[in-house]
Order: C-alpha cells, then structure tokens, then sequence
C-alpha cells in the first residue's frame, strides 16, 4: 500500500499533466471548441476577460500547474534535491484544483452546461459530449490526491 501511495502522485501528476498539456494546442490556436466556451462564460457573466484572454490565461496556468507536478520533479529526482519533490508537486496539484474547481463550476452552474462541443463543421457545431466535464472532474480527483498525499510529508519523493 505504501508503494501505492508513494506513485500516486507520480501517476496522478502525469495523468493531469497530459490532459492539460493536450488541451494546449487547442487554447493556444484559437480552436473553436475554447473560443466557444470561453465566449460563453463572456456572454453570461458579462465580464469581457473570458475571451479572448481567458484560454490564454487558464493555458498558462496548466502549462505551470504541469511543470510543477512532473518537469520540476524529474529535474529534482536526477538531480539529487529530491527534498523539492513534494513541494513542487503539492504546489502543482493546487493549481490544478483550482482550475478544476473553475471549470466544474462553470459546466454545472452557468449555461455552458456538461456537454460542450467535440466536432464542427465550420462555424457549426455538430457534436457535443460530456467528454470535457469528465475529464476535469478526473483531473480534480487526481489533484485532490495530490494535495492529500503531499501537504504532510512534501520530502517524500
């Protein structure tokens, strides 16, 4: 059990980094999907920061909430500062929780709502699924156990 415990951090880290780091080519290139959502928080919260900046800024933070929960720890397990580890990785998995939280949040109680796009034919959507609501809350578990596993002890590696 404790081997477990030990690689969960590791697993969950990766597991969350490749979905943030996947969602990148989309929130960076101005995909539609994004320009979508993030329009839609715009248009219901009147609040004009959601696009164009608001899939810059999430990005941003997934790409650091990455680094911080897999590059930096890869760095400190070869270079010996294995004491780092745990705290990169706490920190890492706390952004990733607010994130999620957002993002929860905004597909249960705004117009967003749990299915959001997955295909289009131009400017037209032609498929939505849960896909993205699913993964987040995926993600949040993942971070949530992270933050467990790491606020206690964040020398182990």
């Amino acid at each position: 059990m404790q081997r477990i415990l030990a690689l969960l951090p590791w697993a969950g880290g990766l597991f969350i980094s490749g979905v943030f780091l996947d969602s990148l080519r989309f929130k960076f290139t101005g995909h539609p999907t994004p320009q979508h959502i993030f329009t839609t928080l715009k248009e219901w919260s009147g609040i004009g920061l959601f696009y164009p900046a608001g899939p810059w800024i999430i990005g941003l933070g997934e790409l650091l909430a990455s680094l911080l929960l897999i590059g930096l720890p890869l760095v400190f397990l070869l270079t010996g500062a294995k004491q780092w580890i745990g705290k990169s990785q706490l920190a890492g998995a706390a952004i990733a929780v607010a994130i999620m939280t957002g993002a929860i949040g905004f597909h249960l109680f705004t117009p967003l709502g749990v299915d959001t796009p997955t295909e289009w034919d131009g400017a037209t959507v032609t498929q939505s699924a849960p896909n993205l609501f699913i993964a987040a809350c995926i993600t949040w578990v993942f971070a949530v156990a992270i933050v467990v596993l790491r606020k206690d002890s964040p020398k182990r590696a």
